[in-house]
């Protein structure tokens, strides 16, 4: 990407965050996980950039910082929310010194903690362990924590499991929230789940997505 490039992508970021308010949206969240554009710019293995956007852990943070902070000047930052994955190697994005990730993310968080953002969700294998917790302390915010796609599909008891242990602030659900559209429900009542179709992930359609059922009324 040219400068010009990262510029317009930038803008991109707050034009579809603006739309999203405007339509109703209470918040938005930032995708800087997953081997996706901003997580290519943290990732040293995949960012070989030699200007002001490259090399050193500062350098690399740059783009997910301004990106960061122009979406929460454009819709408050008590609308906005980060996610990151750091060290899950998807999309060929490569995070495997310790040392560098825990340097280029905390560089991260401490320039987005002034901000007062609505939360960071991160990621990882290991919610509880030290580059997470690190990264909390650094954040000093709300942090929301998910194992992915790499531990199974997150139950009510691991979701407390990881509250009851102050891992973090809350936990993120994906595949039992897809297939429970009142999933809040089912887990205050202790109903039976629907179980996720995961062929269906990823679709284009409504099957697989707005389709599953709802709990019948008593």
């Amino acid at each position: 990407m040219t400068t010009a490039e990262i510029r317009a992508a930038l803008e991109d970021f707050v034009a579809a965050a603006r739309r999203a308010i405007e339509a109703g949206a209470d918040g938005v969240e930032i995708h800087g996980a997953n081997g996706y554009l901003l997580q290519e710019f943290l990732s040293p293995v995949a960012n070989q950039r030699t200007d002001e956007y490259g090399g050193s852990p500062q350098n690399r943070a740059r783009f997910v910082v301004e990106v960061v902070t122009a979406v929460a000047q454009a819709v408050g930052a008590e609308r906005v929310g980060l996610r990151i994955s750091p060290e899950v190697d998807l999309g060929d994005v490569f995070e495997t010194d310790r040392d560098d990730v825990l340097a280029t993310y905390g560089t991260l968080v401490d320039q987005l903690r002034s901000l007062g953002l609505a939360y960071l969700s991160v990621l990882h294998t290991e919610p509880g362990g030290e580059l997470v917790q690190e990264l909390r302390r650094h954040f000093d915010g709300k942090l929301l924590v998910n194992n992915g796609p790499f531990g199974g599909q997150t139950t009510r008891e691991q979701a407390l499991q990881q509250i009851e242990a102050d891992h973090a602030d809350a936990v993120v659900v994906g595949r039992a929230l897809i297939a429970n559209p009142d999933l809040v429900e089912r887990w205050q009542g202790g109903h039976p789940e629907n179980e996720p179709r995961p062929e269906l992930f990823y679709g284009v359609g409504a099957e697989g997505y707005t389709d599953y059922p709802f709990l019948e009324a008593a």
